[in-house]
């Protein structure tokens, strides 16, 4: 895009290396070489993938209640628009674009997903909204996760809401369940943590 020189860049890649973190593109902005609505741009070129204009938007987060919060908030993402009639979600990235997350989506709501990519500091507030409008409860389990673990807690939870219908699905570490009883549904998270083994009640 002829934004960064070649001396800037190995500016950028020397700080990168010394500091063994960080994005390329962070250490540009650091300098002062680019600003964060171009590397999102960038990013939407690189990846070839729309560039969702969130802070436009991001007030009305009408589409955040599809997924748990906790979902949500580990991938860094947000479901920005939705096109029922085309039966097509829109899934705002800005670190990267996890594919196994969009397959999850897929499956557990029977719909296409499409990726765009969004500035970090708009997805960033938008969670913090969100959390501070209702978020999740996390309730730990102590020990490993093990399958038993996870039919034990979810049976549980099925009995105590009265499901009619249990989705599962596999999601990077994660294991989704949503239980559905007439219009109402409830979503479970488990996640596979170092130490203990987190399950957490989304809605």
């Amino acid at each position: 895009m002829g934004l960064v020189s070649k001396e800037s860049l190995q500016w950028a890649l020397q700080a990168q290396r010394e500091a063994g973190k960080g994005r390329v593109g962070d250490w540009l902005r650091l300098q002062g070489t680019v600003t964060e609505p171009q590397i999102t741009r960038a990013l939407g070129r690189q990846w070839s993938i729309p560039v969702y204009p969130l802070e436009r938007w991001e007030g009305l987060l009408n589409w955040a209640h599809l997924l748990p919060f906790a979902l949500l908030e580990y991938f860094h993402m947000l479901p920005v628009h939705c096109l029922p009639t085309s039966g097509l979600l829109y899934v705002a990235f800005s670190d990267r674009v996890d594919y196994t997350a969009l397959y999850a989506i897929e499956q557990m709501l029977q719909i296409r997903t499409q990726p765009c990519v969004a500035q970090e500091s708009h997805i960033k507030r938008a969670l913090e909204k969100l959390h501070q409008e209702g978020g999740s409860t996390d309730i730990p389990i102590a020990g490993p996760l093990q399958p038993s673990i996870i039919s034990s807690a979810t049976l549980q939870e099925v009995l105590k809401f009265g499901a009619q219908e249990v989705r599962v699905v596999g999601c990077a570490d994660n294991i989704w369940v949503r239980l559905s009883a007439l219009d109402v549904v409830r979503d479970l998270l488990f996640h596979r943590a170092a130490e203990d083994a987190l399950v957490t009640i989304a809605k």
